[in-house]
This record gives structure tokens, sequence and C-alpha cells, in this order.
């Protein structure tokens, strides 16, 4: 069953399982292996309060001299859902490629190349592509219990991403 936020995604998640470990001059290098481009539904929340660390520091503007509320290099985090998922070549640029060629599976439980701590490009709407890290990719209820029951409605799964940078 299609998930009834598939129409209006608006996240591109691009990703890489690690393969096998090889020794490379004396070091364990894991080479990138299979790449997948995940669809999502997401929104974007900022950091706020003392629990996240976060303080708001507006910059002047040039023009006017009035505080830019958007240009304060706030932490932003984004969260949504992980809808459906392709794999893709290694070479695939989710800004030019074609997704209606992908062979798209729907998503129903955490896929392997979205857990905690991965580092992910992110691309969110029509803004400059991202790195970001994946902060969670379970529900709030940890997968379990009535996570099930969300994940099955929604056709699937929580996802939190944290932006780092932006790419040139």
């Amino acid at each position: 069953m299609a998930s009834p936020l598939l129409p209006y995604a608006n996240a591109r998640v691009l990703a890489a399982v690690e393969g096998a470990p090889s020794v490379v001059n004396g070091r364990f290098v894991a080479p990138e292996g299979q790449k997948y481009l995940t669809l999502c539904f997401m929104s974007r929340k900022q950091y706020e309060g003392v629990s996240s660390g976060s303080k708001k520091i507006p910059l002047d503007s040039q023009l006017d001299g009035r505080m830019m509320p958007g240009a304060s290099g706030d932490s932003f985090y984004y969260r949504g859902y992980a809808l459906r998922y392709a794999p893709v070549a290694s070479n695939y640029d989710p800004l030019t490629g074609d997704e209606s060629l992908l062979a798209w599976t729907e998503v129903t439980a955490q896929p392997e190349w979205l857990y905690a701590g991965a580092e992910v490009e992110f691309y969110f709407g029509d803004e400059k592509p991202m790195v970001g890290t994946v902060e969670r990719a379970t529900g709030v209820y940890g997968g379990q219990g009535i996570d099930e029951i969300l994940y099955r409605e929604l056709g699937g799964v929580q996802l939190q991403i944290t932006g780092a940078e932006l790419r040139n």
C-alpha cells in the first residue's frame, strides 16, 4: 500500500551501505557499497531551549540594520517519514536523475543504511544539498508497539536528520 504522504514527499536522502572491509596500506578500509535513494516527507524544525543548547543569534542586515531572523546560523533538524527507497548507481545525482526509472520499494521497517549516526546526503525541497546525520530512524516508541500501527497506516518509518553543512 502506498503511503498517503507520498504525494507530499519533499525530501530525498542518498545513503550508502558500507562494503566489506579490507586492508589497504596496513589500514582497514570500508569501501562504499550499494547506494540507496530514499524518498521522504519531512518538516524543518529549529532547535530551541536549554535542552538542545541552542540560542538564537540573529545577524545584522547589511541593508537596513534590522535583525535577520533567517540568517543566524541556528541549528535545524528535519523530522518526518521515510516512505520508499530505490537502489541507485554510485554516480546517481538526485538533482538531475530521472526518478520514474527507479525500482521503488515501500519502506515498512528501518532500512539498514538509515541507522543513527549515519552520514547522508540530504536534499530538502528546493534548497541546496546538505550533508546530514541521521539522529533517529525509529519512532517515538522505538519502532515497536504503537509505532508498528503508525508505520502501517502511514506507509513509512519515522526519520530525523540534523543538517550539518551546505555542499558546494
